[in-house]
């Protein structure tokens, strides 16, 4: 599955139909009817005098390229509707896609968060999914988590973390989310999916928030700053140091009272502490401490 290769052509700039027709070797006609589709498969593409173009801010494959130089990506694979960019980006790892292939769409339509949850994908926000072909131990999977969290912070320069790597508003609303998927071979990590669900503008959930009520960035910024951020912390692993001080950094979990459920029950109490291989300490009313690896976290009391 593969986009049309007029998306790999277009920019911010306005290109002339005369030109487009010119580099895939085609008539105008034909550029304007492969236009015409891709607007119908929700690609976000202006029309004027001087041609087309994506619309500013836009996180397509010229774009992006022209703001984010870095090793980590490898191809980007630009949609306008799919039902989940977890899912195409899977059927590209299966193929034997490299790592840093990214996968990109206007809208899901059924996009999804960690334990299956609906994660509304409306057009305007950015979701995307990373491939990554990591050669640490399996243990250290829980890190690229915290690690994909504080990049996402960092890109975006809004709000805080909830542990492990939900980004919350300034007010303690959801702002964006990470799910990662991993493909296991025994012991060994075959492949993992990085994906990030962004709002940009709020969706129609009291508890959500959009990126635009606190910042101007450009989608195509966030998605630029985030690579860049994750690069760094990425190669860094498995030495866990970096990860954890930068998720620290922006850290709206440890020192407030928790309630986290987890497969083996619920655990409330006092988070205390981000732990080195990545879990939580948490310390109960009776001072018990619990180590809590994976969980759904609430925050108990309001935003200041």
């Amino acid at each position: 599955m593969r986009p049309d290769v007029l998306v790999y052509e277009l920019s911010e700039d306005f290109l002339s139909g005369e030109s487009l027709a010119a580099r895939l070797g085609v008539s105008r006609v034909a550029v304007h009817k492969r236009i015409k589709k891709l607007r119908q498969d929700g690609y976000p593409i202006e029309s004027g005098p001087l041609g087309y173009r994506f619309v500013p801010g836009a996180p397509a494959p010229r774009p992006l390229a022209q703001r984010y130089r870095g090793g980590l990506l490898a191809e980007t694979f630009y949609f306008g509707k799919v039902a989940s960019t977890q899912d195409v980006l899977r059927e590209l790892a299966l193929a034997g896609a490299p790592e840093g292939s990214l996968v990109v769409a206007e809208t899901q339509e059924a996009g999804r968060g960690r334990r299956g949850r609906q994660w509304l994908s409306p057009s305007g926000g950015l979701y995307f999914s990373l491939l990554l072909r990591p050669q640490f131990p399996i243990t250290t999977l829980p890190l690229v988590s915290l690690a994909a969290g504080a990049a996402l912070a960092r890109a975006t320069g809004v709000g805080g973390l909830k542990w492990p790597n939900d980004l919350l508003a300034p007010d303690g609303r959801k702002l964006a989310g990470v799910l990662t998927e991993a493909e296991l071979l025994g012991e060994e990590v075959r492949y993992l999916i990085l994906g990030v669900g962004l709002n940009f503008e709020p969706p129609s959930l009291e508890t959500a928030a959009g990126l635009a009520e606190f910042s101007q960035r450009e989608r195509v910024e966030v998605l630029a700053r985030f690579l860049a951020a994750f690069e760094k912390l990425y190669a860094a692993l498995p030495e866990a140091g970096p990860a954890l001080e930068a998720w620290t950094a922006n850290d709206y979990t440890t020192g407030r009272e928790v309630s986290i459920t987890t497969p083996a029950g619920v655990v409330r109490g006092v988070a205390a502490a981000l732990e080195s291989d990545g879990s939580l300490l948490v310390i109960s009313s009776k001072g018990k401490k619990h180590r809590v690896s994976a969980g759904e976290v609430e925050l108990i009391g309001g935003f200041g």
